[in-house]
């Protein structure tokens, strides 16, 4: 499985770099399925999620390779992409997306097929075993939502890591 997993997207040289050995084509080639689903979740400012999307662009993937999806839409081969590039928001609000729509099979699948994986803050968290990493950054628990993670990864995710996250 080729996963990456970050707080904030791919914008450290070394991280773009091995991205581009898992990928294993050129930039302007790259088909990304980018998931923001888990924005939906959040309040406020949202200017974070706009800087994001330019580190995408700024690794020369073409704007009109990048499909934005929105988990609750039409059903989507994940397989047919390079890349699924799951943003961040609010972890237990994208879980419980999830879990709504049948979407949790869907990530192993499209590994086991070699497409890779990159995982923002919430995206990233919800591939481990446990969302409470979430709880830190002030995500709230969604009615019906649990603790359990897609457990795609052994242990916890705890992105943007600090003393408060030394607990996990």
């Amino acid at each position: 499985m080729k996963i990456v997993l970050t707080s904030c997207g791919i914008i450290n040289p070394e991280l773009k770099e091995k991205f581009f050995k898992l990928i294993k084509k050129a930039p302007e080639q790259i088909k990304m399925l980018y998931i923001t689903t888990a924005m939906d979740g959040e309040k406020g400012d949202l200017s974070w999620a706009d800087r994001e999307y330019e580190t995408i662009l700024a690794l020369g993937i073409r704007e009109e390779n990048i499909t934005e999806y929105k988990i609750g839409a039409e059903a989507i081969d994940l397989k047919g992409y390079d890349v699924i590039y799951m943003m961040g928001g609010n972890t237990f609000y994208l879980m419980k997306k999830i879990r709504d729509y049948g979407f949790a099979e869907s990530p192993r699948e499209a590994l086991e097929a070699g497409v890779v994986y990159v995982g923002s803050s919430a995206g990233s968290i919800i591939l481990g075993a446990s969302l409470k990493p979430a709880e830190i950054f002030g995500d709230k628990m969604v009615e019906g939502q649990g603790m359990d993670g897609l457990n795609i990864i052994d242990g916890v995710v705890v992105p943007h890591m600090n003393k408060r996250a030394e607990q996990y």
